[in-house]
């Protein structure tokens, strides 16, 4: 039975308000507690931990795209090309964004920034190339993408999937580096229907940005 145009609606809302209501107001809530004492960075890693428990519930939940290929030889190294060219895409707008003009009019993105880096290097790396890429691919990738694909086909799902991705940046900055790195993580998505190759790439993109950061 195909799912009714409102359900679908609600299949897409429900997530981003889970989002929204624990991730998002979780990380202001925690901040104001105990951000002096903790560090910023350090609610990120709490808000989203406590986030991925309910999204993987919701995605465990939903419909899933069917894998159609066996793993063989040729396909890892065609999926390890695929990542590395979505790693070098978010490297190379990484470069292109923190050095034009929108950086220093942006102060959204600074107050971003001053929150991504206000940890130590465990604490990044634990929490911007561990848990909040699982906690994103599993939302826009996972759920948005994979369901819209189901019923409207790849390219609504990975042009929407980028799109959220932008949104929930909040900053005009990432906005574009967000979606033009999601386009490249939906389209590795829809063609491999493959989760994990997302979330890896996705890890890579953030650790690559703090060593080079």
């Amino acid at each position: 039975m195909k799912p009714i145009k409102s359900n679908r609606i609600f299949q897409i809302l429900y997530p981003l308000l889970v989002y929204f209501c624990i991730y998002q107001l979780g990380v202001t809530i925690l901040i104001d507690f105990i951000g002096d004492r903790y560090g910023k960075l350090t609610c990120l890693l709490l808000a989203g931990i406590v986030c991925i428990i309910p999204m993987l519930q919701i995605y465990q939940s939903y419909p899933k795209l069917c894998v159609d290929q066996k793993i063989t030889k040729k396909l890892i190294l065609q999926y390890l090309l695929w990542i590395l060219a979505i790693v070098l895409l978010g490297i190379l707008m990484n470069i292109i964004l923190t050095n034009s003009p929108l950086v220093k009019i942006s102060s959204a993105f600074t107050h971003s920034s001053q929150i991504l880096t206000d940890g130590n290097i465990v604490i990044k790396i634990i929490c911007n190339c561990l848990v909040i890429p699982i906690l994103e691919e599993l939302l826009l990738r996972g759920i948005i993408a994979g369901q819209i694909y189901i019923w409207y086909g790849p390219i609504p799902a990975v042009i929407i999937s980028a799109i959220f991705f932008g949104i929930l940046h909040n900053n005009i900055v990432q906005f574009i580096y967000a979606v033009v790195v999601g386009l490249g993580l939906g389209v590795m998505f829809v063609k491999s229907k493959r989760l994990s190759l997302c979330i890896i790439a996705h890890c890579m993109i953030n650790l690559m940005v703090i060593i080079f950061s």
